[in-house]
């Protein structure tokens, strides 16, 4: 089931509200940080085949990356171009943010030099105080687009800072000031394009956003932004396998690992996987892990290594060298998902995503 949090919506004065409806709303799935650790160019080709016309990713270089290999959608970039990197953005069709009045003007100069208009979408800042325009103080940034006829303005977006929450409070002020922000622009003649608000706990939670273009990132990949509020109907794509490569026996007052951070005591079969820290096993797991063989669990024992960690599999005398093991995943009776490893280290399931490294072989079936 998918709530909707809050008493509701703030009133508004007059009898036009821009955040009622806009023609075509649309979902614009987030792609950045190699899609959570999903594989960017994969899961774009994937949602592209599925109808998705447009992507964000966070910055220009994951732009270039899903064009490079033959992504041709519209591409969104959430930060904007860094000053130098306007021609690139431009050279490679990209849609970048925009949150002042100079990016404005420095995305012209570019789009004069590639002889070819710049389209932007203009980040509102109603409440993150990262990046954005101010809600509240869009005069330069109305004045550069009035002057600026190289810069064409198709859409209008904030972010939303704590949409997850419980108390509805704030977001529904960021809800009221993104409304102001966009009824002051149409007052200067500007069409603010396609709007867009929510995030992965705004189109969860806030059923009235739906009525507008949201980017879905975390709800993408299967997890909600609360646990306590996942509704039924996600369903997470990711597995990190890895498989044993060696077992041994060892006594009981035997150590395992660097700073014989486990110690026997007693006979114990234990299992070498070759994967680490280095592969995004987080080391904070020793002591904590645990991992699934033949539908049981497993823990992980001793310090978890750059390559390397060692399994208790004393309670399953019948694995083998080479049998698979789930690191993140299921099996008909048991879960480890980044979910649990995140409540483990006091973390997100997010940050347990992205960390899942490159040298890691992703297989897409």
């Amino acid at each position: 089931m998918i709530e909707d949090g809050g008493s509701g919506e703030p009133q508004t004065h007059g009898a036009f509200d821009p955040l009622s409806s806009i023609p075509n709303p649309r979902i614009i799935p987030v792609l950045k940080a190699d899609a959570y650790g999903h594989g960017a160019v994969e899961a774009a080709r994937t949602l592209a085949a599925g109808g998705a016309s447009c992507f964000a990713v966070a910055i220009v270089e994951e732009g270039i990356e899903l064009r490079c290999a033959g992504i041709e959608q519209e591409i969104l970039v959430l930060e904007g171009c860094w000053p130098g990197q306007e021609e690139d953005a431009l050279t490679r069709r990209l849609v970048p943010a925009v949150s002042s009045a100079e990016g404005i003007r420095r995305l012209e100069g570019a789009a004069r030099r590639v002889r070819g208009p710049s389209r932007i979408h203009l980040k509102i800042d109603t409440g993150m105080n990262r990046l954005g325009v101010p809600w509240d103080r869009l005069e330069p940034v109305v004045d550069a687009i009035h002057k600026t006829p190289g810069v064409l303005l198709a859409g209008v977006f904030s972010h939303l800072a704590c949409a997850e929450e419980e108390d509805a409070s704030f977001t529904l002020e960021q809800i009221r000031r993104f409304r102001q922000a966009v009824l002051r622009l149409q007052e200067q003649g500007i069409d603010p394009g396609e709007l867009h608000l929510a995030n992965s706990a705004g189109l969860l939670y806030h059923g009235p956003l739906r009525a507008l273009s949201a980017r879905p990132g975390i709800a993408l990949y299967g997890y909600a932004p609360d646990p306590r509020r996942r509704p039924v109907s996600l369903s997470t794509p990711l597995s990190l396998k890895s498989r044993i490569g060696r077992i041994e026996t060892i006594s009981a007052g035997a150590s395992v690992g660097y700073n014989r951070q486990f110690t026997a005591a007693r006979t114990t079969r234990i299992a070498t996987l070759p994967v680490g820290y280095a592969d995004g096993y987080r080391r904070s797991l020793a002591g904590k892990g645990e991992v699934i063989v033949r539908d049981r669990m497993a823990p992980v024992l001793g310090s978890v290594n750059m390559d390397m960690i060692v399994i208790d599999v004393t309670e399953l005398p019948e694995v083998e060298d080479g049998e698979e093991v789930i690191l993140i995943g299921s099996s008909p009776h048991c879960r480890v998902d980044a979910a649990t490893l995140a409540q483990l280290l006091g973390t997100s399931p997010y940050e347990i995503l992205c960390g899942i490294s490159a040298r890691v072989p992703r297989l897409y079936l």
